[in-house]
């Protein structure tokens, strides 16, 4: 098999399945019969520019990075938040366990000129935006 081939399947397999080590990724593709050493798949990780990422049962799996996911930032929001609140020009956000600052980066990269700060911990957020108009278009958005 090419390399560009293994690639493309190891892409494949992150957005099938959780493969939260590498040697989950080395057995994946030992299941479909791709002879693979654990440095060469250590390899095409490092080139895949791969990122550890909160996973919904706890514990953490390898992704893709940002600007490769086959995700939006909608369904991100939807998998990750459980809970908005809105007071004035506020947002109470609460995540998935560990999701919280990556999600913050994300509402800072999409909202950033309506955000005068954000502060995170673990699963929450605290969101003020700029204006309480501000803050509903932040809630709507994260809503929908």
């Amino acid at each position: 098999m090419k390399k560009s081939e293994r690639i493309d399947l190891i892409k494949k397999i992150l957005v099938e399945q959780d493969i939260m080590t590498q040697d989950d990724l080395v057995n994946a593709l030992l299941d479909l019969n791709i002879e693979v050493t654990q440095a060469t798949v250590s390899r095409d990780m490092r080139e895949l520019r791969l990122v550890k990422v909160p996973a919904k049962t706890g514990g953490y799996l390898y992704a893709l990075p940002e600007s490769n996911r086959l995700n939006t930032d909608a369904e991100f929001f939807k998998s990750v938040v459980e809970e908005i609140k809105k007071q004035g020009n506020q947002l109470a956000i609460r995540t998935s366990p560990g999701s919280a600052m990556l999600l913050k980066h994300r509402l800072l990269t999409r909202f950033e000129p309506l955000i005068f700060t954000v502060l995170s911990d673990d699963d929450t957020i605290l969101l003020i935006a700029t204006t309480d108009a501000t803050a509903e278009k932040i809630y709507t958005s994260l809503s929908n």
